[in-house]
């Protein structure tokens, strides 16, 4: 192998095809039907993971250019999905309350640090470590994972803040508005699902969930709400370093989400492939998961992975290369300044039902 293509196989963006104006139109599709699909999904994911609503969306910029550019599999969506945001959740409680600062920075230490344990095993080869791990066992991981997903949400989607309260409240319990919209918003995503699916129905349904809250003073009215979000960009940095307990604590929920990830990954990387008839270089795409969650870390956001329903979504709107990555950062980095407004009055049952209605296609 020549010097230049080793440098193309650790720098893959340098084999993208020159860009045509037929080309660039055809990957800005691709890129909007998937820009305005992790709007929405990455509030929900980031509300799922306990983080503030708007890493999210901090998740789906800088993490997805920085994972496209070096990952051999260029065609897959990177950002935050309810799997890991689920794992974080389950890896961070006890350690800190949810939504406070240490929270968050936890969460950051652990994109940090199973960013750099997947670049590690990407540089060494071990890529062929996924091969140990059938595809029965991935699919009874994956199911019973989607069945807990739906269970943690349930509260929130059916305007019920604590299953306990139903022994002792009955109906008072539950929160009807909420309820409503819950159950609407899961009913409309699954029949814009099945109707035409690049059409952006999810953020559609956000939006006009958004009007209809404020326009009947949903939050008045005890209905919870995403809230207020802060808008611009992140901060680029990093977080104190935490205690060597703490730090000690971190490892295991890391090793888990390194290999949940790659996993998740490997499920969207292979489809890919088999499209294009090309071999899977999973070390490489080791490394391009890697960097984009280290990437995640100095965006003050938590660890992302390869959404299987986005990726999806991008080869069936036609993305070919990794431009369409681009064009779909370019897209919720405008959104970052144009929707955050009108964010803050979705109820949270809504971002329940965009979760559900998300990984019901994985059972």
């Amino acid at each position: 192998m020549t010097s230049a293509s080793r440098l193309r196989a650790r720098l893959p963006f340098l084999s993208w095809p020159r860009p045509t104006v037929q080309l660039l139109r055809s990957e800005a599709l691709a890129g909007l039907a998937v820009g305005l699909m992790v709007i929405p999904q990455g509030v929900a994911y980031a509300v799922l993971a306990g983080m503030p609503p708007v890493t999210g969306i901090y998740a789906s910029i800088l993490p997805a250019l920085v994972a496209v550019l070096f990952s051999a599999s260029t065609r897959l969506s990177v950002g935050p999905t309810a799997l890991s945001c689920l794992l974080i959740s389950a890896g961070l409680t006890g350690l800190a309350q949810p939504g406070s600062a240490e929270w968050v920075q936890l969460a950051i230490w652990l994109a940090l640090l199973s960013g750099l344990l997947q670049l590690l095993l990407g540089f060494m080869r071990f890529g062929w470590l996924l091969n140990l791990v059938n595809a029965p066992v991935l699919t009874a991981f994956t199911q019973a994972a989607a069945l807990l997903i739906i269970g943690s949400q349930l509260p929130d989607l059916l305007g019920l803040p604590d299953w306990r309260q139903l022994a002792s409240a009955g109906l008072q319990a539950w929160h009807l508005p909420s309820l409503a919209f819950g159950l609407g918003t899961l009913g409309l995503l699954i029949a814009a699902r099945r109707w035409r699916p690049t059409f952006p129905s999810v953020l559609l349904i956000v939006l006009a969930a958004a009007g209809l809250s404020h326009v009947l003073g949903f939050e008045a009215a005890g209905g919870a709400v995403v809230g207020a979000l802060p808008a611009g960009l992140p901060a680029l940095g990093l977080p104190a370093l935490p205690n060597l307990n703490v730090l000690g604590q971190l490892l295991l929920p890391t090793l888990v989400i390194t290999l949940v990830s790659f996993l998740e990954t490997a499920s969207s990387a292979k489809v890919d492939n088999e499209g294009r008839g090309t071999r899977w270089n999973q070390d490489q795409d080791l490394i391009g998961q890697g960097l984009g969650k280290i990437a995640a870390g100095f965006s003050g956001t938590f660890p992302t992975s390869s959404s299987f329903s986005r990726s999806a979504l991008n080869l069936y709107a036609g993305a070919q290369t990794g431009w369409a990555t681009v064009f779909s950062a370019v897209v919720v980095l405008l959104a970052l300044w144009v929707l955050i407004p009108v964010l803050r009055h979705v109820p949270q049952a809504v971002l329940a039902a965009i979760v559900v209605a998300a990984v019901l296609g994985l059972l």
